[in-house]
């Protein structure tokens, strides 16, 4: 009698492994974008948390010298003293006017102190704060320190980091000196930078107290956020004639941005354009003093009352320009941001 055994076979066929194969690429090609999503999420998250650490840290400061800190310091030779009444309201960070002297313009004052080099001490920053000679330009060699130190609360982490910013020669030519990077710049107002009053929280030499924001600090801009991909950024102070260019090609820039200079005050302070619009956040149009940011959508702010808001890119023009001014008497809703 004969007997027929079956024979087992161990392991998959050609078409069965192929298969195998083919849903695990789908399952993983589903899951990056989640994870991907997830971490963005994150990032943003802390970005939104930097923001408001540095509004908590502006209303510290507002607090204990009955003003915010002003977007940037220009003294004139004429002008330049200190003024009793001024230095213990103003936390040694004493300023005169905006008047300038014969030959002077807006790029010829000086040392130029950034406003986020003023809350240093309120975001847990005091040693760097000490090492800062207030009363010399950043590109100078005894404020070496403050130009290499890189802050965290000043940094959003969706960004593509770099250590430090050029600053340029008005021929992009030249660097004259590299400053520690940040993406976080004060709001101007609308137009165009200059040294003038732009309608916002903070220009050249501004002492805005909290009575001065007529609009309402939770209808007021007072930060916003700029990614490298448009233009530098940085904390620490504009360089007393320096320019702000465009990132080279190489790091990350894009030939839709509109790449003429702009004086270096670009660098700490930015502004709602005029000019060119719409001029909204993360537009193609984008100049070099805009916000723009690689979170997906739109752009985290500051507002003047501390709290923080995710602007959708969707936001129209005359919206955006009413939150950045702050005495403009619009009104605004929050379901039109």
């Amino acid at each position: 009698m004969s007997q027929t055994f079956a024979v087992r076979r161990n392991g998959f066929t050609l078409i069965e492994l192929l298969v195998v194969i083919a849903i695990i690429g789908v399952l993983i090609a589903l899951l990056l974008p989640a994870v991907q999503a997830a971490r963005e999420a994150a990032r943003k998250a802390q970005c939104l948390n930097n923001l408001k650490q540095i509004g908590l840290a502006l209303h510290n400061y507002e607090t204990n010298h009955s003003t915010f800190p002003p977007g940037w310091t220009a003294y004139f030779e004429e002008e330049h003293h200190h003024d009793d009444d001024h230095d213990d309201d103003h936390d040694g960070h004493g300023f005169s006017g905006t008047r300038f002297k014969d030959g002077d313009d807006e790029l010829a004052g000086w040392p130029g102190w950034a406003w986020g080099s003023m809350i240093l001490n309120q975001v847990e920053q005091g040693p760097l704060y000490d090492a800062i000679n207030f009363d010399l330009s950043v590109d100078l060699p005894s404020n070496v320190t403050i130009r290499l130190a890189r802050v965290a609360s000043f940094i959003c982490p969706s960004d593509n980091e770099v250590a430090l910013v050029p600053v340029r020669d008005e021929g992009d030519s030249l660097t004259l000196t590299e400053v520690s990077t940040g993406n976080y710049i004060g709001s101007n107002g609308i137009g165009e930078i200059g040294p003038e009053d732009g309608q916002g929280i903070f220009y050249m030499n501004s002492r805005t107290r909290i009575s001065d924001i007529r609009d309402g600090t939770s209808q007021t801009i007072a930060v916003g956020e700029r990614s490298f991909n448009l233009a530098p950024v940085t904390w620490t102070a504009r360089t007393p004639h320096g320019w702000n260019y465009k990132t080279p090609p190489s790091q990350g820039g894009d030939a839709r941005f509109l790449s003429y200079p702009h004086p270096a005050f670009s660098m700490v302070i930015g502004t709602v354009g005029i000019s060119d619009p719409p001029r909204t956040p993360n537009h193609p149009r984008a100049h070099p003093e805009d916000y723009w940011s690689r979170h997906p959508g739109g752009v985290n702010f500051l507002f003047a009352d501390g709290s923080v808001h995710f602007i959708r890119d969707s936001i129209s023009q005359s919206v955006f320009l009413s939150l950045a001014t702050r005495k403009g008497a619009e009104v605004v809703s929050a379901d039109q941001y």
